[in-house]
């Protein structure tokens, strides 16, 4: 039987040597790569075909939700398993629309991970047993027609990508560098991004990037 390859996406060494450490316990799961934000994750994705993609959240320059968009969207047989300190109940809802595979929590057991990626890896969904009760809640809000649309949704992969970099501080110019594309281009994109999310200055840009827990203060 082949082995089932896992690429971790996770800017905290510790906890990568922690999965490494017992995926080497399992002869059948081999670690190919590990990626310490999300930028690096999509690139690492693509070149590597991983089977399953264990990944944080809480990452400099593109987070673990909008990793997961973009892996999804270029390899969307890679599965996706979310493994995060945070379990707040819009976070898990958005990254059930971004179509994970698995969610764990870093303080559930270790075996949980393990359990998940053998889960994940025959086709099936792994999620925590926090998880479940607010995909219950959810699907039955939807179908009351309580959930109101996200404006934030409506944004490209490229705008939410531009969102978290002006977030975290970065100028128009830097942002042009790391992503290979002109000022100008930055420039239309971060209008489009003030426009539909209906913002009017760079500080509410931060307080909304600091209440969907895409960077903390």
């Amino acid at each position: 039987m082949a082995k089932k390859r896992i690429l971790i996406a996770e800017d905290h060494e510790i906890v990568i040597e922690g999965i490494k450490s017992i995926l080497e316990t399992h002869s059948d799961l081999v670690l190919v790569g590990r990626a310490l934000n999300g930028r690096e994750a999509v690139k690492m994705a693509t070149a590597l075909q991983p089977d399953i993609v264990v990944m944080d959240i809480a990452m400099p320059g593109l987070n673990g939700i909008d990793a997961t968009l973009q892996i999804r969207k270029t390899s969307p047989d890679i599965r996706i398993i979310i493994y995060t300190m945070n379990a707040d109940r819009e976070l898990i809802i958005d990254l059930f629309k971004a179509g994970i595979s698995g969610f764990v929590l870093k303080e559930d057991p270790i075996s949980d991970l393990v359990m998940a990626i053998k889960t994940v890896s025959k086709g099936n969904t792994y999620f925590s047993s926090r998880a479940p009760a607010v995909f219950v809640d959810y699907v039955n809000r939807l179908e009351k027609g309580e959930v109101r649309k996200d404006p934030f949704d409506t944004l490209s992969l490229r705008e939410r990508e531009i969102f978290q970099l002006l977030a975290e501080g970065e100028t128009v110019k830097s942002i042009s560098k790391q992503l290979f594309i002109s000022t100008s281009t930055v420039e239309t994109h971060k209008y489009a991004v003030m426009r539909k999310l209906d913002l009017h200055s760079l500080s509410d840009l931060i307080k909304l990037a600091v209440k969907k827990r895409i960077i903390s203060v």
